[in-house]
């Protein structure tokens, strides 16, 4: 349904905007693409080139990595003494997976339209892990609290090769997200649960709210209900005007500097706590 929905968005781009949608932006399974860029007759007489969502790919980097924990479990490596596996304690934790997959994602969005400076902002991190820090940005104090052995970074060193391969970097230089459009799922999907099958008025209802809110706020509602004939009072006012500062609020809060650091530190925390390991904590090392 979601790619049939996305080709006829693509093929009245022409006649209703004058417009050849040249990119698409997606995450690396998108059904839709394919749907658009392999149509017969072709959309456009010009090729649609796939962009990657930098979230979706950011992702990649902590799934891989706790795939080749997994995949690793069984197996012993010899180094002074035998050792069992690449995750746990001292190897490569919960906590460490989600702080290399935080680097690579800021790796990727300081470096836009830079495709050299992209990949060694990457590899940086893996050499960071071993090391040396020659090439490590603001994030790294120097200190090599948090190295991993030898046999842990020749393991994963396979998903940075997969990872900062031109192919796959050309497609993230623009370092957008899909979030805004997620964001406005969410609009659609509280008005108008996917759990619950509706009629295509309601949904249509849901849609049209939805984009309203998303676009102008909720204060943008009142339009709606004069041209329905309905009177909008104080409070009706007040309420919607509350609901719009307080996302404009959130969102301000949410840009902060020192506030991502600081959830990225809660989520580090979180993780240690639950599987009982401070091994990355200050003075673990």
């Amino acid at each position: 349904m979601e790619p049939v929905g996305m080709g006829r968005i693509f093929k009245r781009s022409e006649g209703r905007h004058g417009l050849k949608y040249a990119t698409y932006l997606g995450d690396g399974d998108s059904k839709s693409y394919k749907f658009v860029s392999e149509a017969d007759p072709p959309i456009y007489d010009i090729p649609i080139e796939k962009l990657e969502c930098c979230g979706h790919v950011q992702k990649r980097m902590g799934k891989r990595l706790l795939d080749k924990v997994n995949e690793c479990k069984g197996k012993v490596y010899t180094v002074d003494k035998k050792i069992k596996g690449i995750g746990g304690a001292g190897k490569l934790t919960k906590a460490a997976i989600k702080r290399i997959q935080g680097h690579y994602g800021g790796a990727i969005r300081k470096n836009v339209n830079d495709l050299e400076k992209m990949k060694k902002a990457i590899w940086a991190i893996w050499y960071h892990r071993k090391g040396k820090h020659t090439e490590c940005g603001s994030w790294c104090d120097g200190f090599n609290k948090n190295i991993l052995p030898e046999f842990v970074l020749e393991e994963i060193r396979n998903i940075f090769e997969d990872l900062s391969s031109d192919n796959l970097l050309k497609k993230c230089l623009h370092g957008g997200t899909q979030n805004a459009n997620e964001s406005f799922h969410n609009l659609i999907w509280d008005r108008c649960p996917k759990t619950t099958f509706v009629g295509k008025d309601r949904l249509q209802i849901a849609v049209f709210d939805g984009t309203i809110v998303f676009n102008d706020g909720e204060m943008q509602r009142c339009d709606v209900f004069k041209e329905l004939g309905l009177k909008v009072g104080y409070h009706q006012k007040s309420g919607f005007r509350k609901l719009d500062s307080n996302r404009v609020t959130a969102a301000e809060k949410q840009i902060r500097k020192g506030n991502k650091q600081k959830r990225a530190q809660r989520t580090i925390m979180a993780v240690q706590e639950e599987n009982g390991d401070d091994s990355y904590l200050a003075g673990g090392h």
